[in-house]
């Protein structure tokens, strides 16, 4: 709707089949099914808004999704939310906001996947800008399928968001033992 709203959601076809499997005005969920091996995960896409009466609902319906602890689930995107006052550059944290956040995760059990290089993931891209992280990415029982899984900022062109890559990944990688 003008200048925002949207996500996109890529994937290597010669890896995975998608399918659709739920979507409503705050996410889409996509069940992936690997062509190697058969496994599945869910992955659900969030694009949360930016209004204050806009963010109180989508938290509402946040705080009460059913993740079955049996599937691997990834959630990622906008939640236009921080966690604490210093994913901001500025001040002016609400705190209001960051609590009903950080419970929601807790009650949900999640884990967040670590961000690899920029330290914020939005801009208002003015001469002495507002830097915010409000892009996050969280797993349920994930790491202990992928347990080497990631996110790396990428860079940004033309976008406020800094797009993000997750890298899925199984394999640990091995220490070099020295003698």
């Amino acid at each position: 709707m003008g200048a925002s709203g949207g996500s996109l959601i890529i994937w290597k076809i010669s890896s995975f089949n998608g399918k659709c499997v739920f979507q409503n005005s705050y996410a889409v969920s996509i069940e992936f099914s690997s062509l190697y091996n058969g496994a599945t995960w869910l992955l659900a896409n969030i694009y949360a808004p930016c209004t204050p009466s806009g963010k109180r609902d989508f938290l509402r319906w946040f705080n009460h999704i059913q993740m079955p602890a049996y599937v691997d689930w990834l959630l990622v995107g906008d939640f236009n939310l921080y966690r604490n006052p210093e994913d901001r550059n500025k001040p002016g944290a609400d705190y209001s906001e960051m609590l009903p956040f950080n419970e929601a995760i807790s009650k949900l059990g999640l884990v967040e996947l670590p961000l690899k290089g920029k330290r914020y993931t939005w801009s208002n891209k003015q001469l002495c800008p507002l830097l915010e992280r409000l892009d996050w990415f969280f797993t349920s029982c994930w790491t202990l399928t992928y347990p080497h899984s990631c996110v790396t900022t990428m860079s940004m062109e033309t976008s406020n968001h800094t797009p993000c890559l997750v890298s899925i990944n199984k394999v640990i990688p091995k220490s070099k033992t020295l003698f």
